[in-house]
């Protein structure tokens, strides 16, 4: 994304220097950073809606070439390119000079501003009360393009979910489910969170990491179509079973039988292969009761 010669030009060779160095440390570290990662997923789900329903091409990047560089989201319209340092820790000050942190706001929005990229900064801490004291302190000269942010830490994204409201109701909508039960929130965060850190992070796009979150199994990811279909001889089959139902509520095929006392859902969405197999076992085998196409609903 940012070429080293530039940046030389621009700042010099001690500056290149650090920013090699603080680059080859975020990697090294990159394994072991739960707090980057849980961030990272939270900006996945809260921007989700704009690549399933509008078709957006958003990019992300993390540790790159870059003075802020623990999140990079890149938009593919005039929306400013957004950087985000994530801090855990309760000694954090913008302080002065090279290697501070106010520092490397500066020089990134310059060199944001050399390439002709409109851009926001974002510091984002753990603790309410740093948030604050940060906020109090900025610098007057990034003040226009700099931001702090309080994002808590959790050990599991478990105790996340539970304790970001705007986490679980982002998972929400990417869920197959109307009313998600926690589990199948918990499992629509793990799948996306293990896509995340599976990723080339030198760009990949918002919409690809879904796909591949949706490739795990179970996954319970909605469909990004906008309509589902199922074969009609398999929905005529199955509208003649007494008193089973059935509905496809975001490309997952979820049934009820005796009015509900039992339900499930099958764990892959209409769009897979698997799902053309149970198709094919329904209408081989032509189910006449719920006895005859229970063994089919696992």
């Amino acid at each position: 994304m940012y070429e080293k010669e530039q940046i030389e030009q621009i700042f010099g060779n001690d500056v290149l220097q650090y920013l090699n160095r603080k680059n080859q440390g975020g990697i090294s570290n990159e394994k072991g950073n739960t707090y980057e990662n849980f961030f990272a997923l939270y900006q996945l789900a809260l921007l989700s809606p704009e690549v399933i329903e509008n078709n957006r091409q958003i990019i992300f990047y993390s540790q790159i070439l870059a003075f802020i560089d623990d999140l990079i989201v890149d938009f593919d319209d005039n929306t400013p390119r957004k950087h985000y340092q994530l801090k855990n820790s309760n000694n954090v000050t913008w302080g002065n000079g090279l290697k501070s942190i106010s520092d490397d706001f500066s020089k990134q929005y310059e060199l944001n501003q050399v390439n002709l990229i409109d851009s926001l900064l974002h510091l984002v801490v753990s603790d309410s009360n740093l948030k604050t004291k940060l906020d109090n302190n900025l610098p007057k000269r990034i003040n226009d393009y700099s931001q702090v942010v309080y994002f808590p830490y959790q050990s599991n994204i478990v105790r996340l979910i539970c304790q970001l409201p705007a986490l679980s109701e982002a998972i929400k909508y990417l869920c197959a489910f109307s009313q998600p039960d926690p589990d199948k929130i918990e499992c629509v965060a793990t799948v996306l969170l293990g896509a995340w850190t599976s990723m080339d992070k030198s760009g990949v796009s918002v919409k690809e990491i879904l796909e591949t979150a949706r490739k795990c199994q179970p996954s319970y990811i909605r469909s990004f179509r906008e309509q589902a279909q199922i074969d009609l001889e398999v929905a005529d089959i199955l509208n003649g079973i007494e008193n089973f139902t059935y509905n496809l509520t975001k490309g997952f095929f979820h049934w009820e039988y005796g009015g509900g006392l039992e339900e499930g859902t099958l764990p892959y969405s209409i769009e897979t292969d698997k799902f053309e197999r149970f198709q094919e076992l329904i209408k081989k085998n032509q189910p006449a009761s719920f006895e005859d196409i229970e063994a089919f609903l696992i």
